[in-house]
């Protein structure tokens, strides 16, 4: 293929303005109708809930773990030690033009459990996906009764 054929975008997640990973790919084929499908949507939904089902599992072990400390200091899993939200924030991005943000309630968990967050497992699946899916011809643009792309 050309070099014109192949598009480099951006996988981003943060926890407010910190990073956690920031990881470039390269799609051949590019469509840039790719970011407005359902397809899209199905895949960042479906990382989203494997990602929040991985912190719930490790809030279970670490408050098992740390039972005997919680219920003697229950300070311990105070999520308030920063004022305001915090949230974890996945982006895609073009260059400077954002794609497609997600982003869901990091207070949600203990300190211990949102400051330490490995995605490690998760990236080449994740990766793989975004880039099948935005290389992809055949793509839904309806969700739910609503056009996503014009």
């Amino acid at each position: 293929m050309k070099e014109q054929d192949i598009t480099k975008l951006e996988f981003l997640m943060t926890v407010n303005n910190n990073f956690i990973v920031q990881r470039f790919f390269n799609v051949k084929g590019y469509n840039p109708k790719g970011h407005n499908s359902a397809e899209l949507i199905d895949l960042m939904e479906g990382f989203i809930s494997e990602l929040k089902q991985d912190f719930k599992m490790k809030t279970v072990n670490y408050m098992l773990d740390n039972q005997y400390q919680i219920t003697e200091d229950p300070e311990v899993l105070n999520t308030s030690f920063t004022d305001g939200p915090e949230s974890f924030n996945i982006y895609i991005k073009n260059g400077d033009t954002t794609m497609c943000h997600y982003s869901f309630d990091a207070k949600l968990y203990p300190p211990k459990i949102r400051y330490t967050v490995d995605i490690r497992p998760y990236l080449k699946s994740i990766l793989f996906g975004l880039t099948d899916v935005l290389s992809s011809k055949k793509l839904t643009h309806e969700y739910m009764g609503y056009q996503l792309a014009r």
